[in-house]
C-alpha cells in the first residue's frame, strides 16, 4: 500500500516536473526567443557612404488599444498589456536592427483617440511615448515624424474636427516640412485635405533634393482630385503611406501618370527593392501594420535607405502573436482546468464521505 502510494506520488511529481519544464520552455520561446530568431532572418541593407546615407524606419498603424471598445471588457487590461508589450519588443528589434536617422509614424497611433475624452487622449499619448520614445531617449540624433490617422483625428467612423486636429498637433508638435540631409519630408493630410505650403517650383527630375511625401491614407492607390493636386504641386519622388494594413509598391510614369504597376510585398520572400529616384517613375510604398490586432498575420515595419537618389526598401516582418497565444490554451489553461476539476471532484467526494459517516 505504501509502495503504491509512493509510486503514484512519484508519477505525479514527474508529470508535474515535465509540465513545468514544458511551460517554462514555451514561455521563453514565445515571449523572447522567437523575436530574436525572427530579427536574425531579416534582410540586411547597408550604406555605401555614411555621410550621404539616410536610414528610415517606417511605423504604420500601431493603433494602441483604447479603454472602451474591447469586445470582452473584463480582459481589457490584459489585452492592453499584451499588445503594448508586443509593440515594444518588435519596435525595439527593428530600431536596433536599422539604427535609423529618421523614424516616421504614418498615423493611427491610437485606436480610440478620435472618440476619446481629453483625459483618455493624454493617457494614450503617454503610452505611445512609453512604447516608442522613452526607451530610446539616449538617441537624441534620431528625428521623429508624426502623422495623424483616421483613428487619431476622425475621417472614417467620425468626422475630422478642428478640435481633434489641434489636440493631435499639440501632442506631436512639428512643422509639415522636415529636412534631413538631401531629403525633404512633407506631410499630407488627406483626411482634412491639407498639404504643406511650398512656394518654390518643383522639378521632378531634379534630384539635388529628394522629396518624400508622407500620408496616412494612400494617394496613388486611391486616385482622386486631391491626389492630383498633391502630385502636381509637390512632385514627390516617393510616397510612404499606410492605412490598408498591407504592403505593396505602386509605380507610375511621373509625367504621364496613366497606368499604375502594383507589386505586392508578402512575408514569403524577404526581398530588397531598389529604385533610382527622379529618373522616370514615381513610387508609392504602402507600409503594413505593426500591430497583431489588425486582423492580419502580415505584420512588420518598413525599412528604407536613401543615398543620393538611390532608394533601397524592404519589410522587417514580425512574428505572429495570435498563434503563440493560441498555444497557451492546450499548454497552460486546459491542464490547470483539469487539475482544478479533479481537486473539486476530490473535495466533493471527501465531503460526501463525511456526510455519509455522520448519518451512520
Amino acid at each position: 500500500m505504501v509502495k503504491t502510494s509512493f509510486r503514484r506520488l512519484s508519477k505525479k511529481k514527474l508529470l508535474l516536473t515535465f509540465w513545468t519544464i514544458l511551460v517554462l520552455s514555451y514561455l521563453f520561446y514565445a515571449e523572447y526567443l522567437i523575436y530574436k530568431l525572427k530579427s536574425n532572418s531579416w534582410p540586411s541593407m547597408s550604406c555605401k557612404n555614411e555621410e550621404t546615407c539616410t536610414r528610415i524606419l517606417l511605423v504604420a498603424d500601431p493603433q494602441i488599444i483604447g479603454n472602451l471598445n474591447e469586445p470582452i471588457r473584463i480582459l481589457t487590461p490584459f489585452t492592453i498589456f499584451d499588445s503594448d508589450r508586443y509593440l515594444k519588443i518588435t519596435y525595439y528589434y527593428a530600431f536596433h536592427f536599422i539604427k535609423p536617422h529618421v523614424v516616421v509614424f504614418l498615423g493611427d497611433l491610437m485606436d480610440e483617440a478620435h472618440i476619446a475624452s481629453n483625459d483618455h487622449f493624454q493617457g494614450y499619448v503617454r503610452r505611445v511615448y512609453s512604447i516608442f520614445l522613452r526607451p530610446f531617449s539616449e538617441y537624441q540624433h534620431v528625428k521623429h515624424i508624426w502623422l495623424p490617422g483616421d483613428n487619431d483625428i476622425g475621417g472614417e467612423d467620425t468626422d475630422v474636427t478642428p478640435k481633434k486636429l489641434q489636440r493631435f498637433e499639440r501632442a506631436f508638435s512639428q512643422p509639415s516640412l522636415i529636412n534631413h540631409q538631401n531629403i525633404t519630408f512633407f506631410k499630407i493630410n488627406r483626411l482634412a485635405d491639407i498639404i504643406p505650403v511650398y512656394k518654390k517650383e518643383r522639378e521632378f527630375f531634379d534630384t539635388s533634393r529628394i522629396f518624400i511625401g508622407l500620408s496616412h491614407v494612400p494617394l496613388m492607390f486611391r486616385p482622386s482630385v486631391f491626389t492630383e493636386k498633391v502630385i502636381n504641386k509637390m512632385m514627390p519622388h516617393v510616397l510612404f503611406t499606410a492605412h490598408e494594413h498591407k504592403s505593396m509598391i505602386i509605380s507610375t510614369d511621373a509625367l504621364l501618370r496613366k497606368d499604375n504597376h502594383i507589386t505586392p510585398i508578402i512575408p514569403d520572400h524577404d526581398e530588397i527593392y531598389e529604385y533610382s529616384l527622379g529618373i522616370q517613375n514615381m513610387y508609392e510604398i504602402l507600409i503594413p501594420t505593426c500591430s497583431y490586432r489588425m486582423g492580419t498575420n502580415r505584420i512588420g515595419y518598413g525599412y528604407a535607405i536613401i543615398e543620393n537618389n538611390e532608394l533601397s526598401f524592404t519589410i522587417l516582418w514580425s512574428p505572429s502573436r495570435f498563434k503563440r497565444l493560441a498555444l497557451y490554451l492546450p499548454l497552460v489553461v486546459l491542464p490547470l482546468l483539469v487539475f482544478f476539476l479533479f481537486k473539486c471532484f476530490g473535495c466533493a467526494r471527501n465531503f460526501m464521505k463525511k456526510i455519509y459517516g455522520m448519518r451512520i
